[in-house]
Formats: structure tokens, C-alpha cells, sequence
């Protein structure tokens, strides 16, 4: 029987309005809809405004959550970062939408380009309980090696319940880059029955992440929050990458997981 793959879907770059990123409630709906008809059963959203900043205003994020709702169901991850001035407790704020299901938690800080990601493991422990209280699963997101790590040590204190979902996110200047040898060794580290997903920013193609789907992962994610290129192409909307991306691992033998079976993967 054919393994069947996750693919999730970050639709909005962090550059704001122009070259065809969606930052307004209705694009955003309107490109996740038809992603979902394509195959995502997957969404990591931030919290924005109508000019695709970072904001600690829900009410964009909340009208595009209904936008959707309204048509697909589709797994709501909630995103708790980007580089912003938000604080702790503003960047948590998403995670309190009823129709979220996951969080993005990111365990560390690391030079971010010419930024710092601040990210400190009391900011940390603090979003675990507040995902906590709002019964949603932490995607544990993981930059560099020294994040898995930390990541142990909080499932260690019982501070993250297993199963355990892990993010490893390559390509972010000045975070780990992707390499197979990299991914197997993070891979060899996580708790037994743990579920995985690659994610690389500024990638050129799909061939990581048809790399990192022979090595075992449950999710592969695309979006113009990651790259907007494939194939030497630059894609006009998200459907693009999704639809590539399905049509790459379909040809690598994969099936593509339905909500419900993604549900099941990642929620049980």
C-alpha cells in the first residue's frame, strides 16, 4: 500500500502586499480554498493586517478563518512567530480561534538574517500552557540543532505530551541548512512515535522535499511564506506549488492524505 503523504500549506510571504501575495481575507480564502481542493489538508496562518503585517488585531485572521470554514475543512495551525515587536502574550493570541487545532511552537532564537528571533525558553514554557488551555497541538518548530535539543528536554519535563509533532525548518538565514545527512540525524534523535514535517525556505524545487518523505516524514509543506519558485518557474498563486507538489509525489509513488486522514496522523 502506497504511504500516504501530508501537505501543508504557509500562504502568505512576510513581505507584504505586491508579487501576488495574498494578504487580504478574501485572497487568502480564495487561495486556500483551492488548495484544499488540491490536496493541502494543512494551513499555517499568521495573525495579519489588510497589508500583510503581523498584528496582535484577530479580525483579519478571524474573517479569513470564517471565509474558509465556510467552504473546506481544512486543519488550522495556528502560527505563533515571524519577526515582529509582538510580545509573548500578543503572538499567542491566534491560538485562542476555536477552529485552530495545531500551534506553531518555536523552541529557540537564532540569528534570523540581520534580525535576532527571540524566542526564549520562558516565552517557550509560557506558549506550551497556553496551547495547554486551549487544547491545541504544539508543532514543535525547529531552526537549528541546539532547538531539538531544548525540544527533548521540555518532553523530558513533561511540559509536551507525546505523540509529539516536530517541524524541522531549513534554509532560514542563519538556520540550519538542508542537508540528508542533517535530517538523519535530527530524525535519529525524536521520541518513538513521533511525527515529522520538512519545511525549506527559499526553496528552488521539490527535491527535498521528496528527500524528506523517503526519510519518513508526515508533512511536506509549500507556500509563499517559504518559496514562490519550482522547477525554475515562479508561481502566481499558491495552487501552483500545491498542485506541483502533489504531482511530484504522486510520481514518487505517494498518495496524498485527506483531511481526516491527516487529522488521524497528526491529532491522535
Amino acid at each position: 500500500m502506497k504511504r500516504k503523504m501530508i501537505i501543508a500549506l504557509a500562504p502568505t510571504g512576510g513581505w507584504g502586499a505586491g508579487r501576488n501575495n495574498p494578504v487580504t481575507p478574501e485572497d487568502i480564502a480564495s487561495q486556500v480554498i483551492s488548495c484544499a481542493d488540491s490536496g493541502a489538508s494543512v494551513l499555517h496562518m499568521h495573525a495579519r493586517d489588510h497589508r500583510g503585517g503581523l498584528t496582535p488585531d484577530q479580525s483579519a485572521f478571524t474573517q479569513t478563518i470564517q471565509l474558509i470554514k465556510q467552504q473546506k475543512d481544512i486543519i488550522l495551525e495556528a502560527s505563533t512567530g515571524g519577526l515582529s515587536e509582538l510580545t509573548a502574550a500578543e503572538r499567542v493570541l491566534p491560538v485562542a480561534h476555536p477552529a485552530v487545532e495545531m500551534g506553531s511552537l518555536n523552541i529557540g532564537s537564532l540569528n534570523f538574517g540581520d534580525q535576532v528571533y527571540q524566542n526564549s525558553v520562558a516565552d517557550v514554557r509560557y506558549w506550551i500552557r497556553k496551547m495547554a488551555d486551549a487544547e491545541v497541538k504544539p508543532s514543535l518548530e525547529i531552526f537549528d540543532t541546539g532547538h531539538l535539543h531544548t525540544a527533548l528536554h521540555l518532553i523530558a519535563e513533561g511540559l509536551v505530551t507525546p505523540p509529539v509533532n516536530f517541524s524541522f525548518i531549513f534554509g532560514v538565514n542563519w538556520g540550519m541548512a538542508y542537508d540528508p545527512a542533517l535530517l538523519a540525524y535530527l530524525v535519529s534523535l525524536l521520541p518513538a512515535g513521533s511525527r515529522w514535517g520538512g519545511i525549506f525556505i527559499g526553496s528552488k524545487d521539490f527535491t527535498a522535499h521528496l528527500a524528506a518523505a523517503s526519510a519518513g516524514a508526515a508533512v511536506v509543506r509549500v507556500g509563499f511564506e517559504d518559496s514562490c519558485e519550482y522547477h525554475g518557474k515562479t508561481a502566481r498563486s499558491n495552487l501552483e506549488l500545491v498542485a506541483n507538489l502533489r504531482g511530484a509525489l504522486s510520481s514518487a509513488g505517494y498518495e496524498i492524505a485527506g483531511v481526516e486522514e491527516a487529522r488521524k496522523a497528526l491529532l491522535d
